[in-house]
């Protein structure tokens, strides 16, 4: 075991430093626009540092290196081939850290060793966020698309406390009432497609969906599968309608349900099939839209980076799932509300890059790490539920 790993001190005073520079991070882009508009171009190396802090105080490198970890492997493979890639095909090298963010700490969810003081600090300071955009509305000093989606997702990271202080005493579940209904309110207000589609799926997860379905292994891996090669799917079919000239408003919504991206992913399209190996990396210009954003997460890694880094990508993505799967509580409402928010998430990244956005992936970190509980083995989840099922007939 390293020296970093093994010495709960010196991880625990990395672990703070990370935190420090994610929610510093955080609060700055979300509660002060000029802050937001500097280290735009910066978010995503700024995640890196935090996220390779973490990875040293927290994974055992030379451990998983002399063992061959599966995940290890895939991750560092996938990495190196991502990059590679971006210098044959000549594209902007920064794209790489988006990729690597995301899949750094997919890998590092189980992995993580947080005392319950960082967890607890984490939730209050994502609750105190929530409750920021709850009083005073900032949607209009950013995108009203961005705005409204940030206060859902932060809602997502705060709603894990917040319904903690709601279980203590009934007239307490109030304030998630009001919560609710705030939230709703300013997204509609915003009329912001995706944001409400996180939030419906949510509802939908957390309140509707049957707690036993959750422990149904069949249900469990279909949503996997969906939430990410669904993905693709969609893109498919949403071209092929898009095509056919048929459109009509949305309810509520100021725009069409095909406003533009149909075209963005078919011109994506017509150049990718030619490099599906290495992919057509980033910065290009196109045609159907003004800047460079494929507007679909799982399409944007297959192709910015081809399939085989799409593939690594989706191994590590279906392993950290189904892990989380293993570890679900159906009744621990904090786990349950963490799973169906980073579900919300993968199914709204259907439409927009949030997913992978290094600007929400503080959310996507309290969300994990959440469901993981620091990495604790609980095997309450449906893996364990369907075996015990299994015994007592």
């Amino acid at each position: 075991m390293s020296d970093t790993v093994g010495n709960g001190k010196i991880r625990n005073i990395l672990n703070y430093a990370a935190l420090a520079i994610l929610m510093i991070f955080y609060a700055g882009t979300w509660t002060f626009p000029g802050f937001y508009h500097v280290t735009e171009i910066y978010n995503s190396l700024i995640v890196f540092v935090a996220l390779v802090i973490l990875f040293f105080a927290n994974v055992d490198i030379m451990e998983k290196i002399r063992k061959k970890e599966p995940m290890f492997v895939v991750l560092g493979a996938t990495l190196i081939i991502a990059v590679i890639n971006l210098f044959i095909i000549g594209s902007n090298k920064g794209c790489i850290l988006i990729i690597a963010d995301f899949l750094m700490l997919l890998y590092l969810a189980p992995e993580l060793r947080f005392t319950e003081r960082q967890r607890k600090i984490l939730e209050v300071f994502f609750l105190i966020m929530f409750v920021s955009w709850f009083l005073y509305d900032r949607a209009f000093s950013y995108n009203s698309n961005t705005g409204a989606t940030v206060t859902v997702f932060t809602f997502f990271a705060g709603f894990i406390l917040l319904q903690d202080i709601a279980r203590k005493k009934e007239i307490y579940g109030f304030f998630l009432v009001i919560s609710f209904i705030r939230v709703i309110t300013l997204v509609f207000w915003h009329l912001a497609r995706g944001a409400f589609f996180a939030l419906a799926l949510f509802i939908l997860f957390y309140y509707i969906v049957p707690k036993r379905w959750w422990q149904s292994g069949r249900f469990y891996r279909s949503l996997i599968v969906f939430s990410t090669l669904g993905s693709l799917a969609f893109v498919g079919i949403y071209v092929f309608l898009g095509s056919t000239g048929f459109n009509m408003k949305l309810p509520f919504f100021y725009k069409n349900i095909f406003s533009g991206r149909e075209q963005i992913w078919y011109e994506v399209w017509e150049i990718l099939k030619n490099q599906l190996l290495t992919g057509i990396g980033s910065g290009r210009e196109l045609r159907s839209f003004f800047e460079y954003n494929i507007h679909n997460a799982m399409y944007d890694i297959l192709a910015v980076h081809g399939v085989i880094v799409f593939a690594g990508s989706i191994a590590i993505i279906w392993n950290r799932l189904k892990m989380a799967g293993e570890r679900l509580d159906i009744n621990d409402p904090r786990k349950m509300c963490a799973i169906a928010a980073i579900f919300a998430i993968f199914i709204e990244s259907f439409i927009d890059m949030d997913l992978m956005w290094a600007d929400y992936s503080p959310v996507l970190l309290i969300l994990l790490m959440t469901v993981f509980d620091n990495g604790k083995a609980q095997v309450q989840g449906f893996t364990s539920a369907v075996k015990k099922n299994e015994e007592n007939r």
